[in-house]
């Protein structure tokens, strides 16, 4: 089943968020009785349009998918990669990401519902997190590096439940969080992210 009509969305764009670095990608997507097809990522199309060309320099890219069902949260984690994100599937999430960079936007958070339909390119040092809204979803993370066990200490993360974020979840008092999640710092205790530690 289809949470939107894949009619409405014919024009690829890129455009940036109020994080500075962190870009929203409107994707056209194609359906009919039989359901829909979408071109997720192309490079050559995106990146004339403002997709971040530095997200290749490293020439490492490695594809991760997330299975999580309705009211799941996630978050908010900040790794030493760039991702870009989207919806594999039919399913629906509410998006959120803090600058946990140094600089004067440290701390401002954007939040966005994704479906099919969108993707949003997420720099290192901005925190990722998201709540599912549909019954299930299958959440894609495009990262230009590899994981490895010795790049944990670079990991970044706050908690998302603090109110200073003003973010709005829904039914936050019926998401299903890990334990792990729930005991992140708030962003008066987390340490400002420098450009060397990213």
């Amino acid at each position: 089943r289809m949470n939107f009509d894949p009619s409405n969305y014919n024009e690829l764009t890129v455009t940036e968020s109020p994080i500075p670095g962190l870009f929203v990608v409107k994707l056209p997507v194609h359906g009919d009785n039989r359901g829909w097809f979408k071109e997720n990522f192309q490079k050559e199309k995106m990146v004339p349009l403002g997709f971040p060309e530095s997200f290749f320099a490293e020439g490492k890219l490695q594809n991760n998918v997330s299975f999580s069902r309705k009211n799941v949260l996630r978050g908010l984690h900040a790794e030493p990669w760039d991702k870009y994100i989207s919806v594999a599937d039919g399913g629906k999430v509410l998006g959120s990401w803090v600058d946990l960079r140094e600089g004067e936007t440290f701390g401002n958070t954007y939040q966005t519902v994704i479906d099919a339909s969108k993707g949003i390119f997420v720099p290192r040092g901005v925190a990722n997190g998201f709540q599912v809204l549909s019954d299930t979803v299958s959440y894609s993370y495009l990262v230009n590096d590899y994981w490895a066990l010795e790049l944990k200490p670079k990991y970044a993360f706050v908690n998302y439940a603090d109110p200073t974020l003003e973010i709005k979840w829904e039914n936050l008092d019926q998401a299903e969080v890990s334990e792990a999640d729930k005991n992140h710092p708030m962003l008066k205790d987390v340490k400002p992210l420098t450009k060397d530690m990213l």
